[in-house]
């Protein structure tokens, strides 16, 4: 069976030290549709195998892009810079996973399976904007961020 082209061998990724890029459409995240501007652009993004200070299997994710949003103070647009970088520490099992996170302040992922790049890229969207974005006190209505 052939892999979808953005899944990936997160143990492999790290055994290799190797590094994906690519970019992630917004506005077509299933998941952020209705939170990002209809007209969002893509984001770049950079998957990295590497491992965390206590030498254990981890993916460096890394997000840079600009996220058109609606200001849910004025409803103008608003554009939020995204720069993020997560370590992310891998587990073979639900219950390695539950040891991890009890052990570290990183967040833990099951690879248990080829992991999909854009649904990582999508979650640290999630995680990243704001449940409700606002321009700066001051600024509704000036079209600046």
């Amino acid at each position: 069976m052939k892999r979808p082209p953005h899944t990936f061998d997160a143990w492999r990724l790290v055994r290799d030290r190797g590094v994906l890029e690519g970019t992630f459409a917004v506005a077509a995240g299933p998941r952020l549709a209705e939170r990002v501007a209809a007209d969002a652009g893509p984001v770049a993004w950079r998957i990295e195998g590497t491992t965390d200070g206590a030498g254990r299997p981890a993916l460096a994710i890394s997000i840079d892009g600009n996220v058109p949003v609606e200001c849910q103070r004025c409803l103008g647009p608003l554009v939020l810079t995204v720069a993020r970088r997560t370590v992310t520490l891998l587990a073979k099992s639900e219950r390695d996973a539950d040891a991890l996170d009890a052990d570290s302040d990183d967040e833990v992922l099951v690879a248990d399976h080829p992991l999909d790049a854009n649904e990582l890229v999508e979650d640290e969207l999630l995680l990243t904007l704001p449940f409700a974005p606002m321009h700066d006190e001051g600024r509704c209505g000036t079209g600046d961020g």
